[in-house]
């Protein structure tokens, strides 16, 4: 097991800096996960600056800079919307078998004094002519389990321990 001296871990801090990093608590955690690794990988004769250049190339795929951008849009995700399976599948219902639901309900508000005796076969010819088709593939895909669905996001836990979809 290495033992950093403080020259190194000064080293690393600056070259941290050096390389876009400007969020002080994104630099030291930077610095701690590079620290423990080098600590616990890197034989007590071993080079360090080497170890520390092989290392410091798994952080990031083109700079380092890219790790304090996606932090800062992860930190930004609570304003967004999660659904869950039953609202994800509402809203997909809602937005295309309302529609038809609408349109049935205006047809009967404008038309139920002239044309009574119509008003069953226009309902549901119309709504099982243009709607069934989407709602039987909705149906499909909603009660297909989970591990067979490559169509909605998956249930993954977040850091809080609930269920969520992504």
């Amino acid at each position: 097991m290495y033992c950093l001296s403080d020259l190194e871990v000064d080293f690393i801090l600056k070259d941290i800096i050096a390389r876009g990093i400007t969020t002080e608590d994104i630099q030291y955690n930077l610095l701690d996960h590079i620290c423990i690794i080098i600590e616990q990988n890197l034989e007590q004769n071993g080079d360090f600056k080497e170890f520390y250049y092989s290392i410091i190339k798994t952080f990031y795929r083109h700079d380092l800079s890219e790790i304090e951008a996606e932090t800062c849009i992860l930190s930004n995700y609570n304003k967004h919307v999660v659904l869950n399976r039953k609202q994800f599948f509402f809203l997909i219902f809602l937005i295309f078998i309302g529609p038809f639901i609408a349109y049935n309900i205006l047809w009967i508000d404008l038309n139920w004094q002239s044309s009574r005796w119509h008003i069953p076969i226009e309902i549901w010819g119309n709504s099982v002519a243009y709607a069934l088709w989407p709602s039987l593939i909705f149906l499909v895909i909603f009660l297909t389990p989970e591990k067979f669905d490559p169509l909605i996001p998956k249930k993954i836990n977040d850091s809080s321990g609930h269920k969520a979809f992504y």
